[in-house]
């Protein structure tokens, strides 16, 4: 199938996705989540796919979460949640339980931190920066913050998130915290998730599928209840500033 923000492709057993907004950072509108949706769907129905590797288009950024222009146009919180306000982004959302390669290539903040949370195996480049921008709209970190705390150590997670954009976390120390298992140049970078998620494909779907369940499993069970009190934030805060945050100046906004 074709997609307009989105570049998919598969390389026998792989399928790699790309987010293909880089004009925005690769933030998501309502259309890159309906296609991410269709594509994870996809996925998990293709006998003959068997892991997946999921990247950004451009140098400059992996994903820096929600296109605000277009949650604005829409006045939707988020064009993350589905009907049930549930977020519903990722192939762990849609409950697919095949192996993702999440591969960082500079900026990942706010809503993309919903790949790494939810990704088997993540990697970067050299030149990735991880952040949290919620604090600098106006909003409590409904969710994401709950997912870090499966991924980084709660002080780098409060600091993280009380410190908005202001705070970077750099690609080695991202390793150096096991956030990320490698960090590669940007031209490596894909085409080592590829031969990582090629190593993973060798293996019995079943047992993959069986296995990653159990742990994602155990993963939601310490998530639930938390995310579910940040999403009841999320849904009750009208002082939101999103086109303060669309509108500040060169170096305020996302950069």
């Amino acid at each position: 199938m074709a997609y307009a923000t989105l570049d998919v492709s598969r390389d026998g057993p792989v399928l790699l996705v790309v987010m293909n907004r880089p004009e925005v950072l690769n933030a998501y509108d309502r259309r890159m989540v309906r296609e991410l949706r269709e594509v994870w769907r996809a996925f998990r129905d293709d006998d003959g796919l068997r892991a997946a590797v999921l990247t950004g288009a451009g140098d400059r950024s992996f994903s820096t979460g929600l296109d605000v222009d277009d949650a604005l146009a829409g006045d939707v919180a988020s064009p993350s949640l589905d009907e049930d306000g549930r977020v519903a982004i990722t192939s762990r959302d849609l409950r697919v339980f095949k192996p993702v390669v999440v591969a960082v290539n500079g900026y990942c903040c706010a809503g993309g931190w919903h790949f790494v949370n939810d990704g088997d195996i993540i990697l970067c480049s050299d030149g990735a920066t991880f952040f949290d921008t919620h604090i600098d709209v106006g909003l409590a970190n409904p969710v994401e913050a709950v997912g870090l705390l499966s991924r980084l150590p709660l002080t780098e997670v409060l600091r993280m998130v009380s410190s908005g954009r202001a705070y970077r976390l750099g690609a080695e120390r991202a390793r150096e915290l096991g956030l990320v298992t490698e960090v590669v140049s940007r031209d490596g970078l894909v085409p080592r998730a590829l031969e990582i998620a090629h190593v993973v494909a060798r293996h019995r779907s079943d047992l993959l599928a069986d296995s990653l369940e159990t742990v994602w499993t155990a993963v939601q069970e310490q998530r639930a209840r938390a995310e579910a009190l940040g999403l009841a934030l999320l849904m009750r805060a009208p002082d939101r500033d999103l086109l303060a945050f669309r509108d500040a100046p060169p170096g305020g906004a996302v950069p």
